[in-house]
């Protein structure tokens, strides 16, 4: 029991520790761009350029805000689900095309691979927002050269369909797959250094395939790249696949 409540406080410091310092970081640099706008530039082009920067700080803000509220309505139970038929050919085509220009500007070949028939019932919005949560991060962790895809189908598994987001990107250690899912948990390692983000993205990834009664599964090789594997029932009358342990992950 001690010890429970040694690992919560160490979490809760941990999370007030990080979310100072995100909101910290771009707080900062908004207000250095700002003085650049109003002391420093001698051009409507340096001016220019210091609004922009200070903008995007100021969405790198925004989504910390939001992660928060996220987390605060699902742990509240706030968050219903809006279930309805949904064709995750056409809806990963939608989404995937919304990444298209962050992957052609940092040089990553993005594409997707699609099969008919994988229908299922689902929540846009929060599907969405699991699969981009999954592209943002295989985007950000994939050097230039290097390429994501978007699988999406029947799962093997007969009532099952299957959305799968693959990278060449750096990979993740062995030892830190058992926990990626967990909320507030970062991978450090010298390959993704320095982090950022307050360790919810996948958490939430998580908790949306478990809502929509699926699972996520990933499988990764340090220096090769990394799989992500939601399974989602697509409503059909089939026994249900025994599922994996809890936040268990394989390595290929």
């Amino acid at each position: 029991m001690t010890e429970r409540l040694n690992q919560s406080f160490e979490q809760i410091r941990r999370f007030s520790t990080d979310v100072s310092h995100e909101l910290r970081t771009p707080l900062t640099a908004i207000r250095g761009q700002l003085e650049v706008a109003l002391f420093t530039a001698e051009t409507p082009e340096q001016y220019r350029e210091a609004m922009l920067n200070a903008l995007e700080d100021v969405e790198k803000l925004s989504s910390i805000v939001r992660a928060l509220l996220l987390l605060s309505q699902a742990e509240s139970g706030q968050i219903v689900l809006q279930k309805a038929p949904l064709d995750l050919a056409e809806f990963a085509v939608d989404v995937v095309d919304q990444f298209q220009i962050p992957a052609e500007e940092k040089g990553v070949t993005l594409t997707a691979a699609l099969e008919p028939h994988a229908v299922v019932p689902a929540d846009r919005t929060q599907l969405e927002r699991l699969l981009s949560n999954l592209l943002s991060n295989a985007l950000k962790y994939t050097p230039k050269g290097g390429s994501v895809c978007v699988r999406v189908g029947p799962a093997e598994e007969a009532g099952w369909a299957r959305l799968v987001v693959e990278d060449t990107g750096v990979g993740i250690p062995a030892e830190n797959l058992p926990h990626i899912f967990d909320r507030f948990y970062r991978v450090r390692n010298a390959q993704t250094n320095p982090i950022y983000g307050l360790g919810l993205g996948l958490s939430f990834v998580a908790w949306i395939a478990e809502v929509h009664g699926g699972r996520i599964e990933v499988a990764s090789t340090v220096g090769e790249g990394s799989r992500f594997t939601v399974l989602l029932p697509s409503g059909e009358e089939a026994p249900e696949p025994a599922p994996p342990e809890p936040r268990a992950a394989s390595i290929h």
